[in-house]
């Protein structure tokens, strides 16, 4: 196990997004879904950073990261989380765990450096969206657009667990702009190419009581994805790396751990 290291934190040079990286060992980029912030990964950053040097950062438009108001796609996103990645590591190589829209941007991601990438994480994502997500998502900019601030209730009501549910005060969303391009962004997301070329190790992991990416979407990442393993939470909701953070670990460093020792 590595000591862990002070955390560096700031913004991209290269990208201007606000970037943080703590812990040492070897790299490990974690991309964070819709609402595209660092503080996404807080209930599992400080046990990797015990043996891992892990990249968090803050995607366009989210938290400190300034908005460039741009039409965005799941391939721009994913060239900012290369570029950061590049900055953050070097030359070195990395594995990648992106959750939701970030499984998404981690498709794209190791797509276009697979020779970079040693092993990815695909937590709670999906290759296209299917009626189901559709719907769903379309629902929401339609609320974005009549009343914003129920998109933000119906966020949080979707995230956990049925019986998880409590009411949050501070279930807000972003700003209501930058939410309709970031689901824009994700409704054109097109991974099936990109699993099918998957050429290194992939973990499909999520929870059986998800609501927005559901369990037969899970099984299709991962039979799509060839060679690639599959973990199923009995519970968590979509936020599972949160409300189940000890299982989800569990699986991640053990998985991760293998991965890394073989690449060496």
């Amino acid at each position: 196990m590595n000591a862990t290291a002070p955390p560096v934190r700031g913004f991209s040079k290269r990208t201007g997004l606000w970037f943080r990286v703590d812990g040492k060992g070897p790299n490990l980029a974690l991309i964070s879904g819709l609402n595209g912030q660092a503080r996404f990964w807080d209930a599992c950053r400080d046990r990797l950073a015990r043996e891992y040097r892990v990249l968090t950062f803050d995607q366009r438009g989210c938290g400190a990261s300034p908005d460039d108001e741009a039409a965005w796609t799941i391939e721009t996103l994913a060239d900012d989380a290369l570029d950061l990645a590049d900055e953050a590591f070097g030359s070195e190589p990395y594995a990648v765990i992106g959750h939701s829209t970030g499984g998404a941007i981690a498709q794209c991601m190791m797509a276009r450096q697979p020779e970079r990438a040693v092993a990815c994480i695909l937590s709670a994502t999906w290759d296209q969206a299917g009626d189901y997500m559709r719907t769903l998502f379309e629902l929401r900019l339609s609320l974005i657009e009549r009343a914003p601030d129920l998109d933000a209730i119906l966020g949080h009501l979707l995230r956990v667990a049925p019986d998880a549910f409590t009411p949050r005060d501070e279930a807000v969303a972003l700003n209501p702009d930058v939410t309709r391009r970031r689901i824009t962004a994700l409704l054109g997301h097109d991974g099936v190419a990109y699993l099918a070329g998957m050429t290194r190790p992939a973990l499909v992991i999520g929870a059986a009581d998800d609501r927005i990416v559901p369990e037969h979407v899970l099984r299709r990442v991962h039979a799509r994805a060839a060679g690639s393993d599959l973990a199923l939470l009995e519970r968590g909701g979509h936020f599972f790396p949160q409300t189940q953070a000890e299982a989800f670990l569990g699986h991640v460093t053990q998985w991760l751990g293998k991965q890394i020792s073989r690449s060496d």
